[in-house]
């Protein structure tokens, strides 16, 4: 009996799973689908899922029909990702998804939920394995790329605080982002509505407000960086203090970093513990690379950092500047990296060749 349930865990683990992309079409959905592509994915392996019948994605050089996602379409999958925004994501986990064993939600629905593990497998993928119940939630996508920065800074010398400005680019908008940006340009998508979703025209500025403002001055964007920080850093005590500006770029957010270290430390010490760090790209602050730059990392896996120096007069101060693709690392593939974290003898297969 022993023997016989061995070699069908082995046959189940030679299989590919079948993998769900709630908003398959969107800008998000469409990453998950390359990433999944470059993975190795087969197409009748995917199943993308959107409103409405009738409609296609392209991917691996086959069509596959767009379907509503259901009860019975949700009981063939093993793993799902969702790419729709927090209502929609709600609404799912609350009927079919709770019979998919594993579902990463991209949306902001359950990121502080007290029972849902929120991940960047390089600082705490031991929150992916240890989960409670089916559901991993993906962080903000500037939380994501500063926490692959912060998390050896914090192992190496600890934090004491961290004050950051975040640039970030239209495409963590959405379509409609992408839409307003190039209708303000004046370039191209004439024909398609043109509603920003941003406080201020983009096209030539910067709008210094991401998501709503509250009455103490706050947004909703910066309040979100706030708390997802200190939770996936497992340091509920942080100093932090964040200020969101969207920028014209198309693909790429940005982040200047202010930090306290917890102790005592060196440029070079906290350099080479950047330089051994899982999923970074270090540039030295000399300028004998490029620093980073959105430009450097679309298409990119790793986070760009560099500019490391002291802060004169400021004991334990540094400052650094990183770049990182807001739609793979800070979306896509790090809920795909949640998935592996996860479990990785069943979608550890569905990681794409570093890029």
């Amino acid at each position: 009996m022993a023997a016989d349930r061995a070699v069908g865990y082995r046959q189940r683990m030679d299989t590919w799973p079948t993998v769900g992309v709630a908003g398959a079409r969107g800008v998000v959905g469409g990453v998950f689908c390359s990433i999944l592509a470059d993975a190795g994915l087969p197409a009748d392996c995917l199943r993308p899922f959107g409103s409405g019948e009738g409609k296609t994605i392209e991917y691996a050089g086959a069509t596959i029909p767009v379907h509503p996602l259901t009860d019975e379409r949700a009981r063939e999958l093993d793993v799902l990702f969702l790419a729709v925004d927090g209502e929609q994501s709600r609404e799912i986990m609350a009927g079919p998804a709770s019979a998919v064993p594993l579902v990463v939600d991209n949306s902001s629905a359950f990121r502080l939920s007290d029972h849902v593990p929120l991940v960047v497998p390089e600082a705490n993928a031991h929150a992916a394995r240890d989960r409670g119940g089916n559901l991993i939630a993906n962080p903000n996508c500037t939380t994501a790329a500063a926490v692959v920065v912060l998390a050896p800074i914090r192992d190496a010398a600890g934090l004491g605080s961290v004050d950051l400005a975040s640039y970030q680019a239209v495409s963590g908008a959405g379509r409609k982002g992408l839409d307003a940006f190039e209708s303000e340009r004046g370039t191209e998508h004439r024909d398609r509505a043109t509603e920003s979703p941003f406080h201020g025209r983009i096209a030539d500025s910067v709008v210094p407000q991401i998501d709503v403002l509250g009455d103490d001055g706050w947004t909703g964007e910066e309040r979100k960086i706030h708390a997802e920080l200190r939770k996936i850093l497992e340091m509920p005590e942080l100093d932090v203090a964040a200020t969101t500006v969207r920028v014209p770029v198309h693909t790429g957010h940005s982040v200047a970093l202010h930090i306290r270290t917890g102790r005592d430390a060196t440029v070079e010490e906290l350099e080479a513990a950047l330089r051994a760090a899982p999923g970074l790209e270090y540039r030295p602050a000399d300028g004998s690379e490029r620093h980073p730059m959105p430009l450097d990392v679309q298409g990119r896996d790793p986070v760009l950092v560099g500019r490391l120096r002291a802060i004169p007069g400021r004991p334990r101060g540094f400052a650094l500047w990183l770049s990182s693709d807001n739609l793979r690392k800070g979306a896509a593939l790090n809920a795909v990296q949640c998935a592996a974290a996860a479990d990785p003898h069943r979608f550890g297969k569905l990681l794409p060749p570093p890029r």
